[in-house]
């Protein structure tokens, strides 16, 4: 579903990502864990062109990325994204929020996009705030509402970058669980997180990064029972101890 080979990145000097290779099948849910810095988040803004790279080549659904233009636009509505900040629209109800894509993107009718909201922010456990506003919801029942517009889309493929990074510790859990039940119902998902127990109970595959490499890529029991690099025993000696 995702194909990126030999990818390459630089912030001027910085060499972020160094000939990234990275295969994600159908149905696969892999996490990406690492250091901050290490070019996780990069990594995942690369795969739908929010960031650019200079060398290598990223495929979705055998389709490769193209630079810009409408080819890009109909791919990125292929590629379902949850960033840190929700990123809702302020000034749209809940319900707006999810339909504004499938109306101006995929030209749904609005009854048929208001019909599939509604079932979707069911599924997210947030169906009852559908006329209020971003601003009168929790953090964790926004980015739930984040994952219904993402998934409003019919996305192949579901990115997360750190969805968990800004929420308070007891809103953390309620997002993880909806994200849990997405990996089960067959959704290809890549997540980059710090959320250890997730990586144990919902993924296929961790890849571990540090600056800038893939050191990494193995089942989650075979990761955190027997890490095979310095850096990754040295990462999950500091987060596992605590």
């Amino acid at each position: 579903m995702v194909e990126i080979k030999a990818v390459n990145k630089h912030f001027g000097e910085l060499h972020v990502l160094k000939d990234i290779d990275l295969t994600v099948g159908k149905g696969e849910v892999v996490v990406v864990l690492g250091p901050s810095g290490s070019g996780k988040s990069t990594l995942c803004r690369t795969i739908n062109r929010l960031e650019t790279f200079e060398s290598g080549s990223i495929a979705i659904d055998g389709q490769a990325l193209p630079e810009e233009g409408k080819e890009l636009a109909q791919l990125r509505a292929d590629v379902g994204m949850v960033f840190q900040s929700f990123n809702l629209f302020a000034h749209k109800t809940i319900l707006e929020n999810v339909t504004l894509g499938p109306i101006k993107v995929r030209k749904q009718k609005k009854s048929a996009a208001e019909q599939r909201a509604k079932e979707l922010l069911e599924r997210v456990g947030v169906a009852h705030q559908s006329e209020k506003y971003p601003a009168q919801l929790s953090g964790g029942q926004q980015q739930r509402v984040a994952i219904a517009r993402s998934l409003a889309m019919d996305p192949k493929v579901m990115l997360f970058d750190e969805p968990t990074s800004a929420l308070d510790p007891e809103m953390i859990n309620e997002v993880l669980d909806v994200m849990i039940q997405l990996a089960k119902s067959g959704m290809t998902m890549i997540v980059v997180t710090h959320e250890m127990g997730f990586a144990r109970r919902a993924a296929n595959r961790v890849v571990f990064m540090s600056d800038g490499e893939i050191l990494e890529d193995a089942t989650p029991d075979d990761f955190f029972n027997h890490p095979k690099t310095e850096r990754a025993k040295d990462f999950l000696g500091k987060i596992l101890t605590h």
